[in-house]
């Protein structure tokens, strides 16, 4: 599903925020920008948090502006750390150096219309299956267990929240926003990201390369994208064998929690 554009004007997005649950294919598709358009910044915890709903970029802003002193790290700095991701640190030199030699250019790219935004989802059945191997809660192929129900019930309430703040601000930004399937990224990563291409006005000088690879975690915005030893097994989604890890009163439950109002502008069902 894409936010398409309301107007067309000659600006081309050379950055983009990501936001997306944990899980979802923000590595992914992070390394697939990467790779095929070298020169896009792609922002995971700088601005925030990329698993937390948007801050109030132009609030933030018109107080940088008045703060007096460097406006564009101000602006930067407030934003990374306001609404931080589990991996940002105010007082860690690293990133410190860094947002002071990114401020110019996200500022720049913010103030002149050449700041875009990318949401990442994936299938809600799928996702607390991923969500529930990310945080420990199964291992391997085991199914889910009676013990997490609790759990994943506020994973599923948080992951309603969050796509209600997403989709909000995807609809105040036609025109620079993007939402991302996860399901039609791993189908045919070449047009998914060609569509994108079209809409930010991004020119690939070469052929399209894929990542067959599993993606490691972000760790850091200055730090590179690693590519594990492993080939990633895209039928797990697209046979829905991850629909063997769910039993019977864990869909009941997804079914029950899940806003499908929401959901299904989306593209997606209760199953």
């Amino acid at each position: 599903m894409s936010m398409g554009r309301l107007w067309r004007d000659n600006t081309m997005i050379t950055t983009v925020k990501q936001y997306g649950e944990i899980r979802t294919g923000t590595n992914y598709l992070r390394a697939l920008i990467q790779r095929n358009y070298p020169d896009i910044h792609v922002l995971s915890y700088i601005l925030g948090g990329k698993h937390a709903p948007p801050i109030p970029f132009g609030v933030l802003w018109a107080e940088a502006q008045q703060a007096g002193g460097d406006a564009a790290f101000n602006f930067v700095s407030t934003a990374t750390y306001s609404q931080r991701g589990g991996a940002s640190h105010p007082k860690d030199p690293t990133q410190q150096e860094e947002l002071t030699r990114r401020a110019p250019q996200i500022a720049k790219a913010y103030t002149t219309g050449a700041l875009g935004f990318l949401v990442t989802i994936k299938d809600p059945y799928a996702w607390v299956v991923s969500a529930a191997r990310f945080n420990g809660w199964i291992r391997g192929d085991e199914p889910l267990r009676d013990w997490s129900i609790e759990l994943m019930r506020e994973a599923c309430l948080g992951y309603n929240r969050n796509y209600r703040a997403w989709l909000s601000f995807l609809r105040e930004h036609p025109q620079r926003a993007r939402l991302v399937r996860y399901e039609e990224l791993l189908a045919d990563p070449e047009r998914v990201m060609t569509e994108i291409a079209a809409q930010f006005d991004w020119q690939r000088s070469g052929g399209f390369e894929a990542i067959t690879a599993v993606v490691e975690p972000t760790q850091w915005d200055h730090l590179p994208v690693i590519e594990t030893p492993d080939t990633f097994r895209p039928e797990f989604y697209a046979n829905n064998e991850y629909l063997q890890r769910i039993p019977a009163e864990q869909m009941q439950q997804i079914g029950e929690l899940m806003d499908w109002d929401l959901l299904s502008e989306l593209g997606y069902a209760r199953r």
